[in-house]
């Protein structure tokens, strides 16, 4: 029986991996660098210690990965507070169904609390969330399992009572790893075979997780 749904907050319940995309770019490009869609594409779901090493890698000892990434983070901040965190369609609808059917919710982001809280503020859902878990509160992020895990034990349930809900690779298979039911919502990035062999279910829009938690329940 189901008990509680996990969200993965950037792509998944916020348009933000777009956002996030011109962000890199623009920040990037302010200390000489060139970013491809590529490379962004492949830390999506990503802990900023694994981003870190991938891009520093790349480019090579010349990049300030901390430099580059403040700017991105303003740059992405300076849109938020202007026009508020774009939702993804039918998070709100989902949210209001999950409540009325007394199932538990939980964040499971890999992006760090202090920035998970900004887009939450900015968001103004209307939600209190039973367990917000940040990148900055396991050793593993995505794709290893830490995350979910951490989340399970915080809202009370077990691997079988929970739902993993996902944009990106990365997440998906910690999700698997951590023996956790997901179901993705493509985001910039397209199902794969690879997906479909770990997830439950796939759905277009958050909308569509409807039908899957009532089966589910």
């Amino acid at each position: 029986m189901l008990k509680a749904v996990i969200f993965d907050m950037d792509g998944l319940m916020f348009d933000t991996e777009t956002l996030n995309m011109k962000a890199w770019k623009y920040a990037a490009k302010l200390h000489g660098f060139d970013i491809t869609d590529e490379m962004v594409h492949s830390h999506v779901g990503m802990s900023i210690a694994a981003t870190k090493r991938q891009m520093e890698e790349y480019f090579g000892p010349g990049f300030d990965f901390e430099a580059v990434r403040k700017d991105r983070i303003h740059f992405s901040n300076v849109f938020i507070e202007e026009h508020g965190t774009p939702l993804r369609p039918g998070l709100k609808e989902l949210l209001a169904h999950l409540r009325n059917a007394h199932i538990k919710t939980a964040i499971a982001s890999s992006t760090e609390e202090p920035l998970v809280r900004f887009n939450l503020d900015h968001a103004r859902l209307g939600h209190d969330f039973d367990a917000v878990v940040c990148g900055d509160r396991v050793r593993n992020g995505k794709p290893e399992p830490d995350i979910f895990l951490l989340a399970l034990k915080e809202l009370g349930v077990a691997a079988d009572e929970a739902l993993v809900l996902e944009d990106s690779y990365n997440g998906i298979r910690a999700a698997h790893r951590a023996g956790i039911r997901s179901v993705m919502i493509p985001d910039t990035l397209p199902s794969t075979p690879e997906m479909e062999s770990m997830f439950f279910g796939k759905r277009d829009s958050l909308l569509g997780v409807m039908d899957v938690v009532d089966e589910l329940c």
